[in-house]
């Protein structure tokens, strides 16, 4: 006599070892991710992602204070870091500003050429934005997903970002120095993950997702149009 189970029974018994493993996925996506940004783990990705916010920090240092040293190390920050431009599902009925045409500052190119122009013919200083210039990109797989969008005066930005369960996150704006924004991270159930406000529209959202799903990143502008960058690992 054969022992050989039908396929419909193999099928079946399959599916019932499998229900409780899906229903105790769904089970958790009911819950909340508000302690979420609590978690303190990072992850080469989350790492450049705060190492672009630290670069964009001091690169505005270097501008106030006309220091080329501090522009250098910024433009040095964000090569290491890499990055790849992507773009991003809008949520809602958000919708892009009209481009201002402002040119991107907070570029490595941009950093090197005024912190050239600053350094007054210093060969050393030259050097060293010329070395960063001809370095590479050691950010992990390429580096953080960025896109660069307009919010309008007074306008929310809203994305639909898809994070993994388990592993560290990180999110992340710098604008254009023209108004206020205020970054929020919310999870797919509407539950509070991290929010970030004032004074200035540079910011980060760190976080370690308990699940694999969506989350919904605003970007509120508290003034006029504001030209700014979105970032995520």
């Amino acid at each position: 006599m054969s022992r050989t189970l039908p396929l419909a029974t193999l099928l079946l018994a399959t599916s019932l070892l499998a229900a409780p493993v899906a229903m105790a996925a769904d089970a958790a996506k009911k819950g909340s991710n508000a302690d979420a940004a609590k978690a303190t783990a990072s992850s080469p990705a989350t790492q450049a992602v705060e190492a672009i916010a630290t670069a964009h920090a001091l690169a505005r240092y270097g501008d106030a204070r006309k220091d080329p040293l501090a522009l250098i190390t910024a433009a040095k920050l964000k090569k290491e870091a890499g990055g790849q431009d992507a773009t991003f599902e809008r949520a809602g009925k958000s919708q892009p500003g009209a481009a201002k045409g402002k040119a991107d500052t907070m570029s490595v190119e941009a950093l090197i050429e005024r912190a050239k122009a600053l350094a007054a013919g210093r060969a050393d200083l030259v050097a060293l934005a010329d070395d960063v210039l001809k370095g590479g990109a050691r950010g992990a797989a390429g580096g953080p997903r960025s896109t660069r969008t307009v919010v309008r005066g007074g306008a929310t930005d809203q994305f639909r970002i898809t994070f993994i369960g388990g592993e560290p996150a990180a999110v992340g704006i710098s604008g254009d120095g023209d108004s206020r924004l205020d970054l929020y991270v919310y999870d797919e159930n509407g539950n509070a993950v991290c929010n970030r406000v004032g004074p200035g529209d540079d910011a980060i959202c760190r976080f370690n997702p308990r699940w694999t799903g969506p989350f919904i990143v605003r970007v509120v502008n508290r003034g006029v149009a504001n030209e700014y960058r979105l970032l995520t690992n």
